[in-house]
């Protein structure tokens, strides 16, 4: 569940300015540092929409793609055979936390969600990075790479195809 609230977080975006966008493709590199500076890197690539529409791929170290819609998340794991699917309540959405983040003095923005603060870099017009504490104390960084704004993306591309031999389970 933990990854689950990470990769959650980011979804769909839009807000004024940097943030004004139908759409978004990028590739990511998310680091997760814990307590004892041990660290996780997944790298892969993002397609998002401001319609609360997302998929997250993730190539290494495991594939894993993550589908999200208004309310609810399939995450499909080829490795373990099996897709995951979960409704979107009390999870961070991007949309939402971009709407409320407030511009600061140093240029980033921040908005909190749930006890938690994210902070948003931005830089040339583009998100560079969101970085945050997860509850159990890890730091989170997102790497936002060669993005892609404003690109047509086919609703077909945000619809989970669980294969008839997975394993489903409902949380």
């Amino acid at each position: 569940m933990k990854l689950i609230s990470i990769f959650l977080f980011t979804c769909s975006v839009l807000f004024a300015g940097v943030f004004d966008f139908d759409t978004i493709s990028s590739d990511f590199k998310q680091t997760i540092t814990n307590e004892e500076n041990s660290k996780i890197v997944y790298e892969g690539s993002l397609y998002a929409t401001t319609k609360e529409k997302a998929l997250w791929i993730y190539k290494t170290p495991v594939e894993k793609k993550i589908y999200f819609n208004q309310s609810r998340v399939v995450i499909l794991e080829p490795e373990l055979e099996q897709a995951i699917i979960t409704n979107l309540e009390n999870v961070p959405n991007i949309t939402e936390l971009l709407k409320k983040s407030i511009k600061k003095e140093d240029g980033t923005f921040e908005t909190t969600y749930d006890n938690t603060t994210y902070v948003i870099h931005t830089q040339n017009e583009e998100i560079k990075e969101i970085t945050y504490s997860d509850k159990l104390g890890n730091s989170v960084k997102i790497e936002l790479l060669n993005q892609s704004v404003n690109t047509v993306l086919d609703d077909s591309l945000f619809v989970a195809n669980i294969p008839v031999d997975f394993d489903v389970i409902s949380q």
